[in-house]
């Protein structure tokens, strides 16, 4: 059976529609670009209560004041705060990153810089609000010059990533970068990691480039945009219409 022209014609208007949202979205040119929305006006609603949940922030904080005390590895000789996490512990995603930067050890936040920013619109453009989403890195002290963690840090530091997901239990974790990848050992030993579904305890897990990575080199954002919708497809969501 032949396809309809006019439909196959609205599938590719749509889809270059999104593209250009999504680029916007990362700082270039089209529509304009997707605005974070609050707790209260999130497109898909506020993130559902479930029991224990007080319980799991509680944990949480244990783990967190344990974290700002840690002296597992010598990038607690450096740091200003230590950075656990930022969002809510009630969503069905979750993103990982590598570590902390100059900003992210002042406030004692992760993604507060320029790659955070652009990573909140990433979130916007998936149809999450900032807050509805839990955001976490792989260790919980800048390396010194924002060098890439050592495997005897993350490993240090796996005493705090391990048991912080546990709780959490998303749906989908999202790796933002090759080494939060490699930590949640969902990079095969050769070949392509970004884009190809791993496993963490049973979570789902996608790789793709950080927002740093895009910040210097944007002309991958359109297949960062094919790892999230993939994302969504996984968590039967749908990017809202804008």
């Amino acid at each position: 059976m032949s396809s309809d022209p006019e439909n196959e014609l609205a599938s590719v208007i749509a889809s270059a529609r999104e593209l250009l949202h999504w680029e916007e979205t990362l700082g270039g040119t089209g529509f304009p670009a997707p605005k974070a929305a609050s707790p209260l006006q999130t497109p898909l609603g506020e993130p559902e209560a479930h029991e224990g949940d007080e319980d799991t922030v509680a944990r949480l904080q244990v783990l967190a004041d344990e974290a700002a005390e840690c002296a597992r590895c010598e990038l607690s000789r450096g740091r200003t705060k230590s950075v656990f996490a930022r969002g809510t512990p009630d969503t069905d995603l979750v993103f990982v990153g590598e570590g902390p930067g100059f900003h992210e050890d002042q406030e004692g936040l992760p993604f507060v810089g320029r790659a955070g920013q652009l990573l909140d619109r990433m979130v916007a453009a998936m149809g999450y609000a900032r807050d509805h989403v839990y955001i976490c890195n792989i260790v919980k002290c800048r390396p010194p010059d924002n060098r890439t963690p050592l495997p005897t840090e993350a490993a240090a530091c796996a005493h705090y990533l391990v048991p912080q997901l546990d709780l959490v239990q998303p749906k989908v974790i999202v790796a933002l970068g090759r080494c939060a990848a490699e930590n949640l050992n969902v990079v095969p030993p050769a070949g392509r990691w970004r884009g190809i579904w791993g496993e963490w305890r049973g979570i789902p897990v996608m790789p793709t480039y950080h927002p740093a990575f895009l910040l210097r080199s944007p002309q991958f954002k359109k297949p960062v945009w094919e790892d999230l919708q993939e994302v969504l497809r996984v968590l039967n969501r749908k990017a809202p219409n804008r």
